[in-house]
């Protein structure tokens, strides 16, 4: 990212994502800890966030130092599969659109950094580069529709070639493709290289964060004393989840060991289910927590 934008020199930076806090997922954290490190570094950070939460157009903010729009977009989260896909192929467009009327429509930024997933932010990125005539770096932490066709979720049919061809779209925006790990720059090799653009590895990251606690007091559980597996994110299909139950099916007899489960998602209902009927002794669920709490909780 650093051949991208300069370092050592103050500029300005818009960061885009349809996740921002009080959102509580691992992009939420993940787009604040970096526009605060922008922050840390001296630049000058706008925070534009697809939001289906707020009534007006938009809403402008800050947070501890970084300047955050909201703009209004369709509801993509909590809801069915073809209301999601309806209201992420329209958020781009509902997005420019807002942001037109809005008193930052004019401003022009040295970079923009948008994050991946969803992959439906292109139309708005590019209108954005254009208008600020500027580079864009792509942070891709979610191959779709490719893991939805490796898992069988999704067959090679109308729908994965229809998501295909907006990922495609997406990645010809960027200047620069981050991925998560060595292993998926297999998948971009076939990326097109001309007028400079590239793909490389951009781990992970998360800002320190002090033990400031947790509401989640395990003394007080089926899992005092226990040596204790945590699981705590996003409970979806994405994430494979029934392997982490069989494990603890595989275990319900060891007394010394239990499951935490603490998240959200679409499939978590169907996990405090099944581990009521299975009459799993050594597994407890918890609603998600604030990410604050998390080092407290471990």
């Amino acid at each position: 990212m650093e051949e991208i934008f300069t370092v050592g020199t103050s500029l300005r930076y818009a960061l885009i994502a349809d996740t921002f806090p009080p959102i509580r997922s691992s992009g939420a954290v993940q787009i604040r800890d970096l526009s605060l490190e922008f922050l840390r570094q001296g630049h000058e950070i706008t925070v534009l966030v697809a939001d289906s939460g707020i009534e007006n157009p938009w809403k402008l903010d800050m947070l501890d130092g970084v300047r955050v729009l909201r703009i209004k977009s369709p509801k993509t989260k909590d809801v069915g599969h073809i209301r999601r896909t309806a209201g992420e192929f329209l958020m781009p467009h509902w997005m420019l659109w807002n942001f037109r009327r809005c008193p930052l429509a004019g401003e022009k930024w040295d970079g923009i950094v948008w994050y991946s997933p969803t992959i439906f932010l292109g139309p708005f990125v590019n209108a954005l580069k254009r208008s600020s005539e500027c580079k864009g770096y792509l942070i891709v932490r979610d191959i779709f529709p490719e893991w939805a066709a490796d898992l069988g979720l999704m067959r090679k049919g109308p729908a994965y070639w229809f998501f295909k061809a907006i990922a495609a779209r997406q990645y010809s925006i960027a200047d620069v493709i981050g991925v998560q790990s060595p292993g998926n720059l297999t998948y971009f090799a076939g990326v097109d290289k001309s007028r400079g653009r590239r793909v490389e590895v951009l781990q992970n990251w998360l800002s320190k964060a002090p033990n400031a606690g947790c509401s989640i007091d395990l003394s007080k559980t089926l899992l005092a004393n226990k040596i204790v597996f945590v699981y705590a994110g996003n409970m979806g299909v994405a994430q494979g989840m029934d392997l982490i139950l069989e494990l603890a099916v595989r275990l319900n007899d060891r007394k010394d060991i239990g499951f935490l489960f603490v998240g959200r998602g679409s499939e978590c209902e169907r996990m405090r289910q099944f581990a009521k009927s299975e009459n799993m002794g050594n597994v407890v669920f918890f609603d998600e927590i604030d990410p604050s709490e998390i080092p407290g909780l471990y």
